[in-house]
């Protein structure tokens, strides 16, 4: 809007007026990079939104995907994260996980040159090193839950931010269903 200080509206999603469909903008499920569960997961959440329009009945969705990731139910190929290298290897100084995927690359001669993707699942990200992760050509069998956790729960942060519910909020919905669930076997 020309006339507010809020700035351009970046991230949205919202259904196509008279319409089954969604319009999504800025948000996980646009980014090339994100994974298929991810995007599958975050397109859920908002069908579940336009559904029940309240926060905890999303949580509850939300558990459900989280769910799958912790007993590694996921299959490690819809985990893929997909960047596209912006320079040389040599290049970067960071040590972040498409470095890491890079330098994997370079090793099994698959080297990657700017502008060119390179695909990987994460399966150590607390690892600095080329160990992090793995080439989608290696067919990992194994992910870092953790980390796609967080990459959910990113992506329900997303979805749930207009209700107000940031992700330290989900996260302590999540944390006492969890609790809720253990008591249950006691």
């Amino acid at each position: 809007m020309r006339d507010s200080d809020a700035g351009a509206l970046t991230k949205y999603f919202g259904k196509v007026a008279g319409e089954d469909e969604y319009k999504y903008r800025g948000i996980e499920c646009r980014q090339r990079s994100s994974p298929s569960y991810i995007d599958d997961a975050q397109k859920a959440l908002i069908r579940a939104i336009d559904e029940y329009r309240d926060p905890e009945a999303i949580c509850e969705e939300l558990r459900s995907w989280v769910d799958r990731l912790e007993r590694e139910a996921v299959d490690p190929s819809e985990l893929v994260i997909t960047n596209r290298v912006s320079k040389k290897r040599e290049d970067y100084t960071q040590s972040t996980q498409s470095v890491a995927a890079l330098e994997r690359a370079a090793d099994l001669g698959l080297a990657r040159a700017p502008g060119q993707s390179v695909s990987y699942v994460v399966v150590d990200d607390a690892k600095h090193s080329r160990e992090r992760v793995m080439l989608v050509v290696e067919e990992p069998t194994e992910y870092d839950t953790e980390f796609y956790r967080e990459l959910m729960v990113r992506a329900a942060a997303s979805v749930l931010s207009p209700l107000d519910w940031r992700e330290k909020r989900i996260e302590q919905f999540l944390a006492d269903h969890d609790e809720m669930s253990l008591n249950s076997f006691l």
